[in-house]
């Protein structure tokens, strides 16, 4: 699993919009698959531990919370169900609805290169500053 989290500053709001991006391959079946969506402003949880962000993929797709670690080297991700396309069916017949089970709700994720992430980038000018790095 891999999850890109974007952050774009947008003068006209004087504020800034995030987005994610998430890659999967499954274990037990071949291609890559992935979802994206919008996530709404980072929020603090409850207990003030947490810094979330909710975020939806369109049309009923599901979603997933991210929650940033403290010591910004890892995010944790839950989900319950997300809306994935398979990368290489660029039809309507390649989406599938990504239910979460008993022991796979909740997943940590490492911090990694950025370059590791690349397969996720669909701006290509974003890309281009990605691999000059």
């Amino acid at each position: 699993m891999k999850l890109l989290v974007s952050a774009e500053d947008a003068p006209e709001d004087k504020t800034t919009n995030y987005s994610f991006r998430l890659g999967v391959a499954y274990r037990h079946r071949s291609g890559n698959f992935d979802s994206s969506g919008y996530c709404h402003h980072a929020l603090a949880t409850e207990s003030g531990h947490e810094i979330r962000f909710e975020c939806s993929v369109d049309c009923e797709g599901g979603g997933i919370s991210v929650a940033l670690s403290k010591d910004d080297k890892s995010a944790i991700a839950r989900l319950a169900s997300i809306r994935m396309w398979n990368r290489n069916k660029p039809d309507d017949d390649a989406s599938e609805e990504l239910l979460a089970g008993a022991d796979d709700r909740i997943f940590r994720i490492d911090r990694a290169d950025l370059r590791e992430c690349a397969e996720l980038v669909t701006d290509r000018k974003e890309l281009a500053a990605l691999r000059h790095k």
